[in-house]
């Protein structure tokens, strides 16, 4: 009866969290139905505006067109010196020149087609010619808004488009069935005659380039100058659909075009689309509802089974085991992270410890095998300065030989800051100036790098070698400077004497021998021939393991100059915390 209830309450739980899941299922549905919708909407937007553009660019170019040519015309000086201080154009007298200057406006009126009608009118007299009409009088021409416009333009075009308002006269010459653009004749004179320029273009040539757009009968195209209506390619269409219309109108410049469409038209897709998601919101829920009743308390258990055991694991347990008895897919899942989690603490606690615990001892190796090798070298010198001068010098040799040891094979430290490690030096380097007198000590550290932590016994290695092999030998004073500075996270300390240096052979033997040791191959091999280099390889050696690949020594040395020798030190930000804290 317990299991009875259980599996009911899962199952009622799971149904439960189906349709849960499916509300911002729903939601996002319904959002991209109408996210879809706005896309819709702006690309018809996008297209739209193109053509609309399009079809302006075409009336601006018809403008330019009218300009250039009226510009041409109205500069030319064979049809400019013929209406320039004369009374009346339509004198006997100017009868031949008059006859020239039609055949000129008859040839550009048939080269260019989209020009209709082409006028000359002189302002004076209000007589003018024109190629449709010939010889033509309009008395108080003068007067009249468009031409007074025309003489206050001082050569500019002007585009004129008559309308309903007209007077008498003007529809007799310029008809609404036209559109007008007319300049100043003489436009390179300082003060022009009122003599105008006028070529007529029929609307219905502008209303082929505009009707192009209308791609459905119930569309409308309406093309505009100066907020002005010029002409529609479907009046009753807009007035039909006034109350539903989309509506787009671009501009450029003085002209402006508008399309008009009914949304319906526009959106059928659209709604098609949208009924198709909603039959898919209820398809969704009903298949989400018959899934969860589907679903047995047997898949529900062996995922939480799972889930417990991820999070043991995940928290360290190693030894953690699923038990099951299973023998379908979910058995062989539970096999499978048995054996991962066996395999994890195989690896971590044999591998990994194992490969700690080697380390530390080759560590502790590596350390502990320069001490003797040290303290022999040392002792000798000792020897040395005892048969030399047989003086009170060797006591304050043993005192800072004594300083040194108790530091150097101290226990409980593996590291000491740059400035302890420098102090901690300068007793191994008195005991050797005293002992040669040979040779003088700088010590240059860069602001900031004294308390960074350093290996200890890094640097004594390299001082021995630069002062027995390096400066000892070498026939006048010799020098040794030690300097560090701080680059990108890296610690770089330079040990560089001016001795004997060494030749190119030992130095790329060395350089070789130093390239092959890396945080992996740590041992140093004690029976190998090139046990000359111990110290540096002890050097690298160490360095490779504790610091890991980025702890690098650089060897540079030209014989009969000297040699440096740079140490490449990752700065650790846990050492420098744990410096700290012990200060």
């Amino acid at each position: 009866m317990k299991s009875t209830r259980t599996t009911f309450s899962l199952q009622l739980k799971l149904t439960l969290t189906f349709l849960l899941i499916l509300i911002p299922l729903v939601g996002v549905s319904l959002f991209a139905n109408n996210y879809s919708q706005g896309i819709m909407n702006v690309q018809i937007s996008d297209r739209t505006k193109g053509a609309l553009l399009t079809s302006l660019a075409y009336m601006e170019q018809i403008a330019n067109t009218m300009d250039q040519q009226t510009l041409l015309i109205s500069s030319n000086p064979n049809i400019v010196n013929i209406f320039r201080d004369i009374e009346d154009p339509l004198n006997p007298a100017h009868l031949y020149d008059i006859h020239t200057v039609m055949q000129q406006l008859s040839s550009l009126v048939n080269i260019n087609g989209a020009i209709q009608e082409a006028y000359i009118v002189h302002g004076a007299s209000g007589n003018g010619v024109s190629t449709a009409l010939g010889a033509l009088r309009w008395p108080q021409v003068s007067e009249e808004g468009w031409f007074r416009q025309v003489v206050r333009g001082i050569g500019s075009l002007v585009i004129y488009i008559p309308n309903e308002d007209s007077s008498v006269e003007q529809n007799f010459y310029l008809r609404e069935s036209n559109i007008y653009y007319i300049r100043l004749l003489d436009v390179l004179r300082d003060n022009p005659e009122p003599n105008a320029l006028i070529f007529a273009v029929n609307k219905s040539s502008l209303l082929s380039m505009i009707q192009h757009l209308q791609t459905t009968e119930r569309m409308n195209i309406s093309l505009y100058y100066n907020n002005k209506i010029i002409l529609e390619t479907n009046p009753a269409a807009k007035q039909a659909y006034a109350l539903d219309m989309f509506s787009m109108k671009e501009a450029n410049g003085a002209w402006s075009i508008q399309l008009e469409q009914p949304k319906e038209e526009i959106f059928k897709q659209s709604h098609r689309l949208q009924l198709f998601t909603y039959l898919t919101i209820l398809l969704s829920i009903l298949l989400a509802m018959w899934t969860a009743w589907l679903i047995y308390i047997q898949i529900l258990k062996p995922l939480r089974q799972l889930s417990s055991a991820f999070k043991f694991v995940g928290k360290g347990n190693l030894n953690y085991r699923i038990r099951h008895d299973r023998r379908d897919e979910f058995g062989l899942v539970m096999n499978g992270f048995n054996q991962m989690a066996e395999s994890q603490r195989i690896m971590i606690e044999e591998d990994y410890e194992k490969e700690l615990r080697l380390a530390k001892s080759e560590f502790s190796l590596l350390q502990s095998q320069i001490n003797p090798h040290f303290l022999y070298n040392t002792l000798d010198s000792i020897y040395s300065v005892a048969v030399k001068f047989r003086m009170k010098e060797i006591s304050e040799m043993v005192l800072n030989l004594a300083k040194f040891f108790r530091v150097s094979l101290g226990k409980g430290r593996n590291h000491f800051t740059l400035e302890e490690t420098m102090q901690h030096l300068l007793y191994y380097i008195r005991v050797q100036q005293m002992r040669t007198e040979h040779f003088s000590v700088e010590i240059d550290l860069e602001k900031g790098s004294e308390a960074i932590p350093v290996l200890k016994l890094l640097l004594q290695p390299i001082v021995e070698n630069a002062i027995i092999h390096g400066l000892e030998k070498c026939p006048f004073e010799g020098e040794l400077r030690i300097r560090s500075r701080v680059r990108q996270q890296h610690l770089f300390i330079e040990v560089e004497d001016t001795g004997i240096g060494m030749p190119e052979t030992l130095l790329k033997q060395i350089q070789l021998e130093l390239s092959i040791l890396t945080s992996k191959l740590y041992r140093v091999p004690q029976e190998s021939p090139s046990i000359q280099f111990f110290g540096l390889k002890n050097v690298k050696s160490r360095m490779k393991l504790y610091y890991g690949e980025d702890a690098d020594v650089l060897i540079e040395s030209e014989e009969g100059l000297g040699t440096k020798i740079t140490l490449i030190i990752p700065i650790r930000l846990e050492d420098e915390d744990h410096e700290t804290a012990r200060r």
